[in-house]
């Protein structure tokens, strides 16, 4: 472990020049100075200390003074302040302002070392933790987005838009597959104060659970109730809870959570105090809530209260070329995780790819391209080292008048899939294929829009 470098700054020489001895002895690189503007040019210059102890009062430029100018240069570093007993309450006001502690002239030598050890260790911790958050922001940046078309474009400048707003409810809508949990964190890293990231999926838990899981409970509101237990809106204060699949949500449990949306406060299981925070909420769907809503399975007013912000995202078989983009990035990744070559894919490859209608979406095309990592010969991905979803036998059949979609796909996709089959099949109206599916000409209507179904029925047709 190197050593830590420690600038003393006292206009005293004798007192700067004594703690310095004192810390050298102790293993510090420490180095005094009798002005803060002295020490200053020397940080300028490059050396950058682990920890600053400077006297409060000084001629040139005080500690006070010293804090504000470390700020403007953008320095998170302890400083620890020397005062004499008259000034404590100004040394107080330097805490306030970013100091770690004080020590009170005469220092105790002891005291001191405790105190710089404690300070060092904390810094060193929250020095690791800022470097965990600029990773994340880093791998969770908005050009991770990858795409050019205009739904793309217009996602990157809603997030973009979107940093600098705190509390925001917003609402992700896409199939499944398709990055609403990358959207959500790009979202929260992107913020600049961002707190802490929770996801919860809401179909994952039986209510009761998901309801403490969210709220928290009191020590003594159910029976394995031992102790009072925070939930993850408490948790992320400040930060970021991910609600996916809302739809999944009880009437009653919603009805908690638009209560909780509309004043920013509630109540622990068992609690009686209101707790007030100040998390973000971001939503995602891959369910039509206008027909929850209709169904009376999904809250109007929640509804309206979540869509605040809404960010539709594309599936891949809607995005044309940037299908390629995404999944040469895709492989990139992997091949850095498996240390193998990739130089791209071949004209063969890339039609495959294009041809395909990625009923998984990106979640499908990662496994797709994971196990192509895995067992290529050549940097050069070839169009026979994609196995897709239909040649592992998942696609739907029909004969002899038969729908059979074989286990393994969602139910999404076999409502997509069935759909198809009877617009292709049924040589009648859309009326008549409404009432078939059992639905409305308006329900019908939204599916062919939201699965693309009239062009690639027309395709098949024809």
């Amino acid at each position: 472990m190197s050593q830590k470098r420690i600038f003393i700054v006292d206009d005293d020489p004798k007192i700067g020049e004594l703690f310095a001895t004192v810390l050298q002895r102790d293993g510090y690189l420490a180095q005094a100075f009798v002005s803060a503007s002295d020490m200053l040019e020397q940080l300028d210059a490059g050396t950058v200390p682990d920890l600053i102890l400077t006297d409060l009062m000084m001629p040139e430029i005080t500690g006070i003074q010293l804090i504000e100018e470390l700020r403007d240069r953008d320095l998170t570093l302890p400083i620890i302040i020397m005062t004499a007993h008259s000034s404590v309450q100004t040394a107080v006001e330097a805490m306030r302002l970013g100091a770690f502690h004080y020590l009170q002239k005469p220092v105790n030598l002891e005291e001191m070392r405790t105190l710089l050890a404690k300070a060092l260790d904390l810094y060193a911790d929250k020095a690791e933790l800022q470097e965990i958050k600029k990773e994340r922001k880093q791998k969770h940046s908005v050009a991770k987005i990858i795409g050019s078309s205009p739904e793309i474009e217009e996602i990157r400048e809603t997030i973009q838009t979107l940093k600098d707003i705190p509390n925001t409810i917003v609402l992700i809508r896409g199939e499944t597959g398709t990055g609403k949990n990358l959207v959500a964190q790009t979202l929260h890293y992107s913020a600049k104060h961002s707190g802490r990231f929770m996801e919860i999926n809401c179909a994952a838990l039986p209510d009761n659970l998901l309801e403490s899981e969210l709220f928290g409970y009191e020590k003594g509101a159910f029976t394995d109730a031992r102790a009072s237990k925070m939930g993850l809106l408490e948790i992320a204060d400040g930060g970021t809870v991910f609600l996916d699949e809302i739809d999944s949500m009880s009437l009653a449990l919603q009805a908690k959570l638009l209560s909780f949306l509309e004043s920013r406060t509630f109540r622990r299981l068992g609690g009686v105090d209101d707790v007030r925070v100040t998390t973000r909420i971001i939503c995602a769907t891959n369910a039509p809530l206008e027909e929850r809503i209709g169904e009376k399975k999904f809250r109007k007013d929640l509804f309206f209260r979540i869509n605040v912000v809404s960010i539709k995202l594309p599936a891949l078989r809607q995005m044309g070329k940037d299908t390629l983009l995404i999944a040469t990035e895709v492989a990139k990744s992997y091949a850095t995780d498996f240390n193998k070559e990739f130089e791209g894919f071949t004209e063969a490859a890339e039609d495959k790819l294009l041809a395909h209608d990625w009923p998984g979406n990106v979640r499908e095309l990662r496994n797709v391209l994971e196990r192509a990592l895995i067992f290529a010969k050549s940097p050069l991905l070839d169009a026979k080292d994609l196995v897709l979803l239909k040649t592992e036998g998942f696609e739907p059949e029909s004969a002899d008048g038969y729908f059979r979609y074989r286990s393994g796909g969602t139910l999404e996709d076999l409502e997509y899939e069935y759909i198809k089959h009877i617009l292709s099949t049924k040589k009648t109206s859309y009326a008549e294929v409404a009432r078939l599916l059992g639905i409305s000409k308006k329900t019908l209507w939204e599916k062919r829009k939201k699965f693309n179904l009239d062009e690639e029925v027309e395709e098949m047709t024809s």
